[in-house]
């Protein structure tokens, strides 16, 4: 009797025992599922940026457009609400104009005249500040890089302070940026930085005029001084001679 007594336990440890493994695989199972939950968000992480970038050739080639729009990315007018017209709300001595560079097509511009002029510009109309420019101050042509609007802080701030070292600047958006209408098109910003460019030279004596460029404002500088040393050359115009003086700053016509 004790000993089947015995076979009996021992019969009962033992499926005891297999339970107890059991129960342990599927504890441990359960905790390396637990520790292995992050692996799919893992994967959808990595796998994201890979298939948007293989998507994008496609994406561009069934609609072109989208090029323009990631090239120049006009579309991200910030700082949004600004009031182009009232300039004096974020830079002194700095007025808002407009100048039509090609029929259909319309560029905004602020003009910020040097800081040793600015008690005398309070209050003043266009017309004072064109005849400004003939102070013999030098003048700054600014064009600006891709995205945003000539309003942008780190714009407003080159204002400051090429104001303050005694310049003028022109700050324009091209066409299709900020108020300015028309589509962005290297051709077409070619055309409106020429018309500012023949807009100032008229009123602006024997002073210096230069190019200012920042990123995509660089290729623009250097394509219209090219142009106006190639279709103008040196004889009315004088030399035009472009010089990569700082990364973002091109020296563009100057003396005529």
């Amino acid at each position: 009797m004790r000993r089947r007594g015995g076979d009996g336990d021992s019969g009962d440890s033992g499926d005891i025992g297999d339970i107890g493994r059991a129960e342990r695989r599927h504890g441990t199972a359960r905790h390396g599922r637990a520790r292995r939950w992050w692996l799919p968000w893992l994967r959808s992480l990595l796998l994201a940026p890979l298939l948007s970038c293989a998507a994008v050739p496609f994406l561009i080639r069934l609609f072109p457009s989208l090029l323009t729009k990631f090239v120049y990315l006009n579309f991200l007018a910030f700082p949004f609400f600004v009031d182009f017209r009232r300039p004096e709300l974020l830079v002194n001595n700095t007025i808002n104009l407009y100048l039509t560079t090609e029929p259909g097509v319309t560029v905004g511009i602020w003009h910020t005249v040097p800081s040793s002029k600015g008690a005398e510009a309070q209050g003043k109309e266009q017309r004072w500040y064109e005849e400004a420019l003939a102070d013999a101050h030098p003048v700054i042509i600014y064009l600006h890089g891709n995205g945003g609007t000539r309003a942008a802080s780190h714009r407003v701030q080159f204002l400051k302070t090429m104001g303050a070292a005694d310049f003028h600047i022109l700050a324009l958006d091209y066409r299709g940026y900020g108020d300015s209408t028309g589509r962005p098109s290297e051709s077409g910003f070619t055309t409106d930085v020429l018309a500012l460019y023949d807009w100032v030279k008229a009123r602006s004596g024997n002073s210096s005029i230069l190019f200012w460029g920042h990123s995509l404002g660089t290729g623009i500088a250097t394509n219209a001084a090219r142009k106006l040393q190639e279709e103008r050359g040196k004889g009315q115009h004088g030399w035009v001679v472009p010089m990569q003086c700082h990364p973002g700053l091109i020296l563009g016509p100057q003396r005529r």
